[in-house]
């Protein structure tokens, strides 16, 4: 969460992008098959976790979340902004311009929307309650979403407070839905956006 985040993406080359990109994508799944491997030796599954098969009402689910979670957290990054806490926009250097790159740029989309929703989501949050044996989804919300803030710390102090809020959001859709999908989709999508929208 240093000063200027940007500064430092800012000077990756298009190899080094690539190789972090390739490198990110092969992590999250890692990640993956390290929760699947738990969730198997539980007995538990992928459904035990809110992962069952994909509906239509999901995608209704995913588009809504996007639109209210976005316009919340565009409010939230001007608040930041109006006390000194701009947010740095240092994004836009991990998104690649040329074609090829954007291939790669869809597969860390669905990965990141996947990967980390099983993770922080369905897995994190999960086990957080089991392990406390509490019925609240109140602290596993927390943590899940402190620590998915803390994984995109290199968005810079601001970019974990808006990502941390993010992932509260998130969370309260996984305990409102009891399923995977709508965050899933509604994270890829935002991740697959950025090459669409300007950043």
């Amino acid at each position: 969460m240093g000063e200027d985040p940007a500064g430092i993406l800012e000077s990756l080359t298009k190899e080094m992008l690539i190789f972090t990109l390739i490198t990110t994508v092969l992590f999250q799944w890692f990640v993956f098959l390290l929760n699947y491997g738990g969730l198997y030796t539980e007995r538990t599954g992928l459904k035990g976790i809110g992962l069952t098969k994909i509906q239509g009402i999901d995608f209704a689910w995913a588009a809504a979340f996007l639109l209210a979670a976005n316009l919340s957290l565009s409010g939230l990054a001007w608040l930041l902004a109006q006390v000194g806490l701009p947010m740095p926009g240092e994004i836009r250097f991990l998104i690649p311009s040329d074609s090829a790159g954007r291939v790669i740029w869809v597969f860390v989309s669905f990965t990141a929307g996947f990967c980390e929703e099983v993770a922080f989501r369905g897995y994190l949050m999960t086990r957080i309650r089991l392990i406390a044996r509490s019925q609240s989804w109140l602290v596993p919300t927390v943590v899940s979403a402190l620590v998915f803030g803390a994984c995109h710390a290199y968005q810079g102090l601001p970019g974990f407070i808006v990502l941390s809020v993010y992932g509260a959001m998130f969370s309260l859709l996984y305990i409102h839905t009891g399923r995977l999908w709508p965050c899933i989709i509604a994270h890829s999508l935002q991740d697959l956006l950025a090459i669409i929208i300007p950043q």
